[in-house]
């Protein structure tokens, strides 16, 4: 899967962040964002697949 540029560079800065981060509390803050990233992504693929948006 390529990602457009743009994607590209907001991946690599979350990636940064991460590998650069020391505090657990920051750590824990980034993968709750990502974790409900997913399922709202999850939940969109859903409703696409399903006909329930247009």
């Amino acid at each position: 899967m390529t990602l457009p540029l743009h994607q590209q560079f907001e991946k690599q800065k979350f990636a940064s962040a991460i590998e650069s981060a020391s505090d657990l509390d920051e750590i824990k803050g980034v993968a709750a964002m990502l974790l409900n990233l997913y399922y709202k992504q999850l939940s969109a693929t859903n409703d696409i697949v399903e006909g329930k948006m247009s």
